[in-house]
């Protein structure tokens, strides 16, 4: 895992000139084979867009993306979007006030898979030194349809899971051929067997790292929206300092990372929105379970959620600056028969799996509809 970012700009001094580094070449550098993933949609035909991708299956993490780039168009540059996409914590308090776990913390080691998990008839392949992933490239269905024209969509998908005792977390992180990445977090595998009946949360918290086109020069907005009489506003409000945020459903409260300088073809600025896959809201007494969204400036040092009041005492900017935003997101786990029953005084059964997450979608980034022929979407 590296530690540090690279200067303002890559280079190496050449002859006394400047030889800038491709982002195509740092993806390169960063990782390599068989940690980098490289793959160009559609899967047959011509390239029309591409995703590389650095991974790295980890003890207590589990599985965390080092680095993400995508290419909008067979001519375009690579853009970063990820230095480091990883689950910092997962908070599993239980209703009666205890235990209250906190599942990262115990360093629990990665599953190794096998072809039941990962089957290469499914479009499957198992990575990393004891197969703790496994890589899918998957039809997503459709991308659009308009009356009689349409156009079904493809991804490619990353998951490991973590050995966290009774439960298995199963961590997911897909790219899709438009641009758009989520992340989710499933839990399954056994209720605990000292209380199977006992309603708790699983709460994972996502730590992004996004380095929109490089990691100088970005900004977070919140954005909000808002019924007024029978019409309705839209705002995206500047974080101009490190703080929490939170979410309201009411409002579809998002955070739109936008760098400085990045523009599409039509000269508006691009982004990527964080927009959260939830059931509902968890506050609990501790903390850093009750805002949603936290901004931070980067700091290496700073990678565990329950320490977030602190990484933002006393408050640094981040306006323009190289940021890290935060989001928790919960599954309530209401016990059912359907996890399973005591027989002879042993629980037996297996908990279906149970996602939560979020989408991170890009705003104009693209200068026209993607994944459309030039005689519909010129």
């Amino acid at each position: 895992m590296r530690t540090h970012k690279p200067h303002l700009a890559l280079f190496v001094m050449v002859f006394g000139g400047l030889l800038f580094v491709s982002a195509a070449q740092t993806a390169r550098a960063q990782c390599s084979a068989p940690y980098l993933i490289d793959q160009t949609f559609p899967t047959s035909g011509a390239p029309e867009t591409r995703w590389r991708i650095c991974f790295q299956p980890m003890s207590g993490n589990g599985l965390v993306i080092t680095g993400a780039w995508f290419q909008k168009s067979p001519g375009a540059p690579l853009m970063r979007l990820f230095w480091d996409a990883r689950i910092s914590e997962i908070f599993v308090p239980y209703h009666p006030g205890n235990p209250r776990y906190y599942d990262v913390g115990y360093n629990f080691s990665m599953i190794p898979l096998n072809s039941n998990d990962c089957p290469s008839a499914k479009g499957g392949t198992l990575l990393g030194p004891n197969s703790e992933v496994c890589k899918e490239v998957r039809d997503r269905g459709l991308a659009w349809k308009d009356d009689l024209n349409v156009r079904r969509g493809e991804e490619v998908v990353l998951w490991g899971a973590l050995d966290a005792a009774n439960y298995n977390y199963v961590i997911e992180w897909t790219f899709r051929d438009d641009g758009v990445v989520l992340g989710r977090v499933g839990a399954t595998a056994q209720n605990a067997p000292s209380m199977p009946t006992v309603a708790h949360m699983h709460g994972p918290f996502w730590r992004l790292d996004i380095d929109l086109n490089g990691f100088p020069g970005d900004s977070v907005y919140l954005g909000a929206h808002k019924e007024v009489g029978q019409g309705a506003t839209d705002t995206m409000t500047l974080i101009a300092n490190e703080s929490s945020q939170e979410y309201k459903a009411e409002e579809f409260t998002s955070l739109h990372i936008q760098d400085t300088t990045l523009k599409n073809g039509n000269g508006k600025s691009t982004a990527y929105h964080l927009m959260p896959m939830r059931f509902g809201t968890p506050r609990h007494a501790e903390t850093f379970t009750q805002k949603d969204f936290w901004v931070t400036r980067y700091n290496p040092a700073e990678m565990w959620a329950p320490d977030l009041p602190n990484y933002i005492s006393p408050p640094q900017p981040v306006s323009n600056a190289d940021v890290v935003v935060w989001y928790q997101g919960a599954a309530e786990h209401q016990p059912r028969d359907e996890d399973g029953r005591i027989v002879n005084g042993w629980w037996t059964g297996e908990a279906h799996i149970m996602w939560n997450g979020f989408m991170l979608m890009p705003h104009n980034l693209f200068d026209k509809t993607p994944l459309c022929p030039p005689s519909l979407c010129q």
